[in-house]
């Protein structure tokens, strides 16, 4: 099965302890093809998400170089070159929190999609002086915690680095 999605053009600021975090509506859009398969139940190829909202929607990236030194996390370098081309790309705004985030008003947009790029073990990822759950960060855009995306899509893409040997 092949799904086509919509992407866009995102900003990016450099914030809060290097951690970088992205907001703001997508402008330039493209399509993009990606493979998929079903988890579970049976999909109607007749059936499409509504993108044709005011906006294309909010888009945060997390982007976790330095860490706090008693996590005894090494620094990841490599990240440098993901967050040059997107500030190289991108203009500076403000950033939110994810809890501000799945409090805001989605109404008017097209989908969400959030990206961590971190160092992560045990179904976590970390950020500069601590870990949290990934599925705490996925819960806070359910549709009992953030009405206003559902029906739309969510998606949530963590490239992270596994501390553990055995994953």
């Amino acid at each position: 099965m092949s799904v086509i999605v919509e992407v866009g053009l995102v900003f990016f600021k450099q914030v809060f302890l290097n951690a970088t975090f992205v907001r703001d509506s997508w402008e330039k859009r493209s399509t993009v093809n990606i493979s998929v398969m079903a988890t579970h139940g049976d999909l109607n190829p007749n059936e499409e998400y509504r993108m044709n909202h005011k906006r294309r929607g909010l888009a945060l990236i997390f982007n976790h170089e330095r860490f706090y030194w008693r996590l005894g996390m090494n620094s990841r370098s490599g990240t440098n070159a993901d967050r040059y081309n997107l500030e190289k790309r991108y203009p500076s705004i403000t950033p939110p929190l994810i809890h501000e985030a799945s409090e805001e008003d989605h109404s008017d947009a097209d989908c969400f999609l959030l990206v961590f790029l971190s160092h992560g073990e045990n179904n976590c990822v970390y950020t500069f002086d601590g870990m949290i759950n990934i599925q705490d960060i996925t819960a806070a855009f359910r549709g009992d915690n953030c009405p206003s995306l559902v029906g739309k899509p969510k998606i949530f893409i963590f490239q992270v680095h596994l501390n553990n040997t055995d994953v």
